[in-house]
């Protein structure tokens, strides 16, 4: 079980290492952006500023959702019980993984800011707002999450919004469950 766990962490890490956009691209497309932002003064949000939408972990009382803003997931947490954190090599800064009773929340660095990545349920003490738990039948997540998902080699992938949610399965049962961001251009 930790063997398959460490894989699947391994595996998150390493889809971030793809290709890295173009600088010179990445400028034209700031460029055009703020020429956008210009032009449209109804537009006064903050394009940093991503929206709460998708699949969400509850925990704590805290709505977990992928691809946003950590800090006040952290502070409504209170300090993690591990933490840790390497150089990022799909973005410029650091990835963050930070280690509550039951979970992992995974970061990625943006615009000065650190987003969710993705939210690992790490024991059978916790499970998703449907009641999905490790140790949970494959019947229990077609029950819970419908039929409308992509299946391939025990691996059953819902998506929704800019998030993903896996079940890792072994002999009908879940193994692993995963919370992924879908973040453009990392695709």
């Amino acid at each position: 079980m930790r063997k398959i766990f460490l894989f699947i962490l391994l595996s998150i890490l390493l889809i971030g290492c793809g290709p890295k956009e173009d600088p010179d691209v990445k400028d034209d497309k700031e460029n055009i952006s703020q020429v956008e932002d210009s032009n449209n003064d109804n537009n006064k949000t903050d394009e940093t500023e991503k929206e709460a939408s998708g699949y969400f972990f509850e925990y704590n009382g805290t709505s977990i959702y992928m691809n946003t803003d950590v800090v006040p997931v952290i502070e409504a947490l209170g300090e993690a019980r591990d933490y840790f954190e390497a150089e990022s090599c799909a973005f410029k800064g650091l990835d963050k993984v930070y280690s509550y009773p039951g979970i992992e929340i995974s970061t990625y660095p943006m615009d000065g800011k650190d987003y969710i990545s993705s939210l690992d349920l790490a024991d059978d003490t916790v499970s998703t707002p449907e009641g999905i738990y490790l140790g949970s039948t494959v019947d229990d997540v077609i029950a819970a999450y419908g039929e409308d998902y992509q299946e391939s080699l025990g691996s059953y992938t819902y998506t929704k919004d800019d998030s993903k949610l896996q079940f890792i399965t072994m002999d009908g049962e879940v193994i692993g469950i995963t919370y992924f961001a879908i973040v453009e251009g990392l695709e």
